[in-house]
């Protein structure tokens, strides 16, 4: 099956309307993604939705995204393993904990986590979120706190699609997106709302950009 990309995109906008009818929940809305698309690109949503579930949270799981042929996968799954990490860590001194024993993977990164004794665990040169997810850590409010680190995802899936207008990058990245939506749809309505209309002018940007 060739995928018609310019069609499915220019049919986001629509996905994502009916989306916040509640017509259907997000699994219909990847469904609805699936039959439009060929067999090689619905194992991207594959991964996609693997990543996004807890069990598969592991060494494991980031080890063989880092292998993956898809440029969206790799870079978001990198980066969602660096701020997991990082923000693993601030919780657990924040409680007392071991941090050692909620990271994930062996690099340069978890190493210095593991062994600063600094506030800011001393990583403005191992990564390039250490500043702002530093201030993030410092919220007192858990939910403003995750509402942040939200953002970042959120900013992270725009940047990994910069200069893509209709490819399974901007897909997977409406995807993840949506996933955000919902998620924020159950625990605040008013984040969850307002992330749905930022949704909606995105792919109608998307959209237009290519038009230009």
């Amino acid at each position: 099956m060739a995928n018609n990309y310019e069609f499915i995109v220019a049919g986001l906008p629509q996905l994502a309307l009916d989306f916040q009818s509640g017509n259907f929940d997000l699994d219909t809305l990847k469904g609805s993604l699936r039959e439009l698309l060929g067999k090689k690109d619905n194992r991207w949503l594959d991964w996609l939705e693997k990543g996004l579930q807890s069990k598969y949270m592991n060494v494991h799981f980031y080890r063989a995204a880092g292998k993956c042929n898809n440029a969206f996968i790799r870079g978001y799954f990198s980066f969602d393993q660096e701020i997991r990490n990082i923000v693993a860590a601030y919780t657990a001194r924040q409680y007392g904990q071991e941090i050692g024993h909620h990271l994930v993977g062996a690099c340069e990164l978890t190493k210095q986590l593991t062994i600063s004794r600094a506030e800011d665990f001393e990583l403005e040169y191992l990564s390039e979120y250490a500043t702002v997810l530093h201030r993030i850590m410092q919220v007192k409010n858990p939910v403003e706190r995750e509402q942040k680190i939200d953002r970042l995802r959120w900013n992270k899936a725009t940047e990994l699609c910069t200069f893509h207008y209709f490819d399974i990058n901007v897909i997977l990245a409406f995807l993840l997106k949506a996933f955000l939506v919902s998620r924020w749809a159950r625990l605040d309505k008013e984040t969850g709302s307002r992330l749905f209309r930022e949704l909606v002018a995105e792919v109608k940007g998307t959209y237009k950009a290519d038009k230009l």
